[in-house]
């Protein structure tokens, strides 16, 4: 079974992801293609880069907010982008797509064009700069005659990304706005990630075409901006894997042709 993993924006939620790719680790199964965006594509480039879960648990631990606010001068933005692509590359240096342990594609949106722009070559740390500069609160990435933002502006789970590239399975990863959402934001940067994803969630019915799964963890609790709760993200992603997954074989393809259908739509109607 050749799996294909789309992981979506959420901003500190993504930590969740960790626990998605651990739970499939932990089945035996390793996705053969990436696609992300925002915070997605932050944890991709790790995962991809070969670093081990572990590790990445380790460096969730160690990143807050702290390290990325860096306030902008300029008026574009609340905290400088750049302050991403620094932290991405104390990790994993100035790593190419090309160098990359698996085959991975980071989407943006060109802010001046208004179109979705994909990376699948270059610096790693660049293209994960632009998928997570969230409007209004990380300053545009210029690369080239391009004005890059947040690649969730138009599309948050770029499972689309995925078709053509011989997977047999897509699963897609939501750690995005939660239904209902729990509790009041607590903060501007609250407000503007919280109204953008509701935006976003509304729209992004595209995502679910193209997936044959969708993993929701249940994170309407934890702020956006929460990177204090990396093992609850981490138990929250494994914990909504198991219960998507629990009765899937993950490791044989017949199951797409026998009954596959039936077991999708079973698992979608126990997800929602």
């Amino acid at each position: 079974m050749k799996i294909g993993l789309a992981l979506g924006g959420g901003a500190a939620r993504g930590i969740a992801h960790i626990g998605v790719l651990k739970y499939l680790e932990d089945q035996g199964v390793k996705p053969q293609y990436i696609a992300a965006t925002s915070a997605g594509s932050m944890v991709a480039a790790f995962y991809c880069a070969g670093l081990t879960l572990d590790r990445m648990v380790k460096i969730a631990h160690e990143i807050s907010w702290k390290d990325m606010f860096k306030i902008s001068i300029p008026r574009k933005g609340l905290i400088k982008s750049e302050q991403v692509r620094k932290i991405v590359e104390e990790y994993i240096g100035k790593t190419t797509f090309e160098q990359l342990e698996l085959p991975l594609v980071i989407n943006a949106v060109d802010l001046l064009k208004g179109k979705e722009v994909i990376f699948n070559s270059g610096i790693v740390s660049a293209a994960v700069e632009a998928s997570c500069a969230i409007p209004g609160i990380f300053t545009p990435v210029k690369i080239n005659s391009q004005l890059l933002v947040d690649g969730g502006l138009l599309d948050n789970i770029p499972a689309v990304h995925l078709k053509g590239q011989g997977i047999d399975l897509i699963i897609s990863v939501n750690v995005s706005a939660q239904k209902p959402i729990k509790g009041e934001p607590g903060s501007i940067f609250e407000v503007l990630v919280q109204s953008y994803d509701i935006v976003r969630r509304n729209r992004d019915s595209k995502s679910i075409v193209y997936s044959d799964i969708m993993i929701e963890p249940d994170l309407g609790d934890i702020s956006f901006w929460d990177t204090g709760k990396t093992d609850i993200l981490v138990q929250r992603g494994y914990d909504a894997s198991r219960a998507a997954l629990e009765k899937v074989n993950l490791k044989k393809k017949e199951n797409i042709f026998t009954g596959w259908a039936k077991k999708v739509k079973r698992i979608r109607r126990q997800q929602s």
